[in-house]
């Protein structure tokens, strides 16, 4: 049995002032539309029995209209193959009020399908192989689910499918207000398999639970880290990455740049963004302890000239405790909710405080976002 473990598509993401020439779509939404396209292409290739997908299919809860028809295209042509298509929702899908229905429910009538979404555990046996999933839900449910999980006699091939972050072997967390995170300890060591989304690395944490990470880069943090699938022999026990192309990311290693003058660290500036071939990267460069008059005298013309390769460009300034973001491209923020997210995790209350700003914060945003 061949099990394709892909995670974290989130399809309809955009950021950026740039635009695809052959579509006129924002550029990274078209990146993340291509991603994941080129996963459909290689399992119609390649034909595995069963792809799990486990959570943020799309990037909210009411994606476009071209995220749900780019979706449904996709999806049905791995339906309409043959191959076994099995997703849970995950936090960006999942809507925080009870009012607003899943996006998933346009994709409940697909053949070959099986959508997990709401009500807590759902059950499929698919081969014989049993796969027990548990979607993005309020916490309490969320933890009731993986004790019913644990309670579950193994009684032949079993798969848990399942979008949360985990503490306990390492962090694995994104820091999301609505995020839902697991122990060691609850996770099915009985399983053959336990699949797990809302990591974006590519990681083992136990011998038979892995985060397979997103398909496309959402952050400079992920610069590094290649994106992909896991490819899974259930009955050997076998798993290997499979990366795919994506666009490149450039994490410019700090420049010190302490004492310069404009001139020279404008000259440090364009020497290292000439180095880095940065053309239609993302790219950010941090630059470290330059003096304050030099950061007022510094010719960003220049600089964004020379920047205008990459997709997008964004020169930091770090001093000391202080930090301050310059941006040569377009100047770009967090959501509402992740600057107060931002404010909250520097500020100095107390855990409890910080918990009931959270759960207050949490609602909040829920109903603005509806």
């Amino acid at each position: 049995m061949r099990l394709f473990h892909v995670s974290d598509t989130h399809l309809g993401y955009s950021t950026f002032a740039r635009l695809d020439p052959n579509s006129g779509i924002n550029q990274r939404e078209v990146d993340f539309y291509d991603s994941f396209e080129r996963f459909v292409d290689f399992s119609l290739k390649e034909m595995p029995d069963i792809i799990l997908h486990t959570g943020d299919l799309f990037d909210s809860v009411r994606p476009s209209n071209r995220a749900i028809s780019f979706a449904l295209e996709q999806i049905s042509k791995i339906a309409n193959s043959g191959i076994q298509f099995v997703a849970i929702s995950g936090n960006h899908e999942t809507p925080r009020l009870k009012e607003t229905g899943n996006v998933f429910k346009i994709l409940d009538h697909l053949s070959n399908c099986r959508f997990a979404y709401e009500g807590g555990l759902r059950r499929f046996v698919q081969d014989g192989i049993e796969i027990l999933c548990i979607p993005h839900s309020a916490e309490e449910l969320f933890h009731k689910c993986l004790s019913e999980t644990l309670e579950l006699k193994n009684e032949g091939s079993r798969i848990v499918m399942m979008h949360a972050g985990l503490v306990g072997l390492g962090v694995f967390r994104t820091d999301e207000l609505n995020e839902l995170i697991l122990t060691p300890s609850e996770i099915d060591q009985n399983a053959d398999y336990v699949a797990l989304g809302h990591y974006h690395n590519f990681t083992e944490v136990t011998k038979n639970a892995c985060y397979s990470g997103s398909t496309e880069r959402l952050s400079i943090v992920e610069a590094n880290s290649e994106k992909g699938f896991i490819d899974i022999d259930l009955d050997s026990g076998k798993r290997r990455f499979i990366p795919l192309p994506t666009r490149r990311m450039i994490d410019i290693t700090p420049l010190e740049l302490h004492g310069e003058n404009a001139s020279t660290a404008k000259s440090a500036i364009l020497h290292e963004l000439e180095a880095a071939e940065i053309d239609g990267a993302i790219v950010r460069m941090t630059a470290k302890n330059l003096p304050r008059e030099a950061q007022r005298n510094l010719d960003m013309t220049i600089i964004r000239k020379m920047a205008q390769r990459a997709l997008h460009f964004e020169l930091k300034i770090e001093r000391e405790e202080e930090e301050q973001v310059l941006r040569s491209a377009s100047s770009r923020f967090g959501s509402l909710e992740e600057e107060f997210r931002g404010f909250l995790a520097r500020s100095s209350l107390n855990e409890k405080d910080k918990k009931r700003l959270e759960k207050i914060a949490s609602e909040f945003f829920a109903e603005r976002e509806e």
